[in-house]
């Protein structure tokens, strides 16, 4: 019996190019870069740089329709529905979105810590210009356009409006009646110092603050600060009977549906996959758990575990299993997300690009927030400065993607 045919290839584009892998790489890592930041979309990166289309249609091409024929033994068919995927696009893409999210978090973040005003301030300059992007591809514009932009950037506006919690930590199992208590999770505010203490109940604490965000704060008697990693081999050498504070791990049922659902959210530009982990509770779990993977690499070629490392706890094991079922809940959402947005581009072009208009002008509420809050401790110039780099960054691209367009 003959295989039956399989799906069709993918377009000659979406096949491996040198000089299209390479750009479609440091898109990805832009894009990597993005989704860390909450209130950002990986999204609008890909709409900005002029690859949306083809990177959703790329994400709807994913199927494991190749498993059937593959368990039937029908291996002629199973390697076609298999090459059918577009993995030209695919692969340069998320390997630099998982470059990206690796190498960069810590550098992200600590921008986040050290310059939020300024580092927001490129983001709202990004995003505003990237607005017209959707806009200048439409075809139509008419007052089912305008209202479809509308709703959209209410419904933006009013997602990004929400209040995740702060910090929420818990004292870890077996570790209730310690002498005294670690917390090796980053600071991040004074206000962190509060939940803390909840957790504790006032009993003796130690923080790690090395990038002195409690610097000005006024202490209480019980909690002892810590600034250098000298001071913590020191202390952590001498200290017994320590209790362990971390944010809880939800069950693995809820991580997974953490991963679909921030997924979903990076698909579309305006709306960010990270700003939604902190709603749901995981953004500090999941970015802790990729930070620690450089250190237990390290462990095992051989380098001994910094202090922090073995405070904290977590083996390699446990953040690989958390980090797998995260990465499943993503990649469902990526199946099936990227099908509907497909399906809307296919049979609804404009009002789809609309909407998509309507999302990156509402969430331009998160970004605003954070500069008008930091700008006062930044200066105004470095903050215009920032939002102007961004939005000359946007054009520059923009005008890229104009001028190449005739020659493809």
């Amino acid at each position: 019996m003959h295989d039956q045919p399989g799906r069709d290839a993918p377009p000659a584009r979406d096949r491996f190019n040198p000089l299209d892998t390479a750009g479609l790489y440091a898109r990805g890592l832009m894009m990597g870069a993005a989704d860390i930041v909450p209130g950002v979309s990986g999204g609008t990166i890909a709409l900005v740089t002029g690859i949306y289309e083809r990177f959703v249609g790329a994400l709807g091409s994913l199927s494991p329709a190749f498993l059937a024929p593959l368990a039937r033994g029908k291996i002629t068919t199973a390697t076609r529905e298999f090459r059918a995927m577009h993995w030209g696009v695919l692969v340069p893409l998320f390997a630099g979105i998982l470059t990206a999210v690796v190498l960069m978090s810590r550098l992200i973040t600590g921008l986040m810590d050290d310059r939020p005003g300024a580092t927001y301030a490129f983001f709202f300059g990004l995003i505003l210009i990237s607005a017209w992007a959707p806009f200048a591809r439409m075809k139509t514009r008419t007052w089912k356009h305008a209202l479809a932009a509308l709703l959209a950037a209410a419904a933006a506006w009013g997602i990004v409006g929400l209040q995740p919690e702060g910090l929420h930590v818990g004292v870890r199992a077996g570790g209730e009646d310690a002498q005294v208590f670690f917390y090796p999770g980053k600071i991040r505010s004074d206000a962190d110092l509060g939940h803390i203490a909840n957790a504790t109940h006032g009993a003796p604490t130690v923080v790690f603050d090395p990038k002195g965000i409690l610097e000005d704060a006024t202490l209480s008697a019980n909690i002892t600060r810590l600034t250098t990693e000298d001071e913590l081999n020191v202390w952590s050498t001498g200290a017994t009977d320590v209790g362990i504070l971390e944010a809880p791990h939800a069950e693995l049922w809820w991580i997974f549906v953490c991963g679909g659902v921030s997924i979903s959210a990076m698909i579309l530009p305006g709306l960010s996959g990270s700003f939604l982990m902190l709603l749901l509770g995981q953004y500090h779990n999941v970015t802790s758990a990729i930070s620690r993977m450089p250190e237990h690499i390290k462990v095992l070629l051989g380098s001994e575990p910094d202090a922090l490392a073995q405070l904290a706890g977590r083996t390699l094991a446990q953040d690989a299993v958390f980090l797998g079922v995260f990465t499943c809940g993503v990649g469902l959402g990526l199946m099936t997300f990227s099908r509907i947005v497909k399906w809307l581009f296919a049979h609804h072009h404009d009002v789809t690009l609309a909407a998509l208009t309507g999302l990156m002008l509402g969430a331009l509420r998160l970004p605003g927030s954070q500069v008008s809050e930091h700008v006062g401790d930044e200066g105004w110039g470095i903050v215009i400065g920032a939002g102007v780099i961004g939005a000359a960054l946007v054009a520059a691209l923009t005008l890229y993607d104009l001028r190449s367009a005739p020659a493809e």
